[in-house]
């Protein structure tokens, strides 16, 4: 996984509109990139954290890792 944090990408082609995770706290918001590579936006508290992406993978095992990480499974 790449962890990069600016917020405002020029590189982001869309975000999901159905993919979002909200669990307590934290908030994950599924995107793919302009290069097909899908990633999410980690919010705590409403306040952006970090995007990771996650190259060579589907957007199947990224929602189910943005997931995980709003329940607090993953780091």
């Amino acid at each position: 996984m790449d962890k990069i944090t600016p917020f405002h990408r020029s590189d982001i082609e869309y975000f999901s509109k159905y993919n979002v995770w909200v669990e307590g706290n934290k908030k994950a918001h599924m995107f793919c990139t302009t290069d097909r590579v899908f990633g999410y936006r980690r919010f705590i508290n409403q306040s952006f954290q970090e995007d990771v992406l996650i190259p060579n993978k589907s957007m199947h095992f990224v929602q189910n890792a943005a997931e995980q990480w709003t329940k607090g499974t993953v780091e």
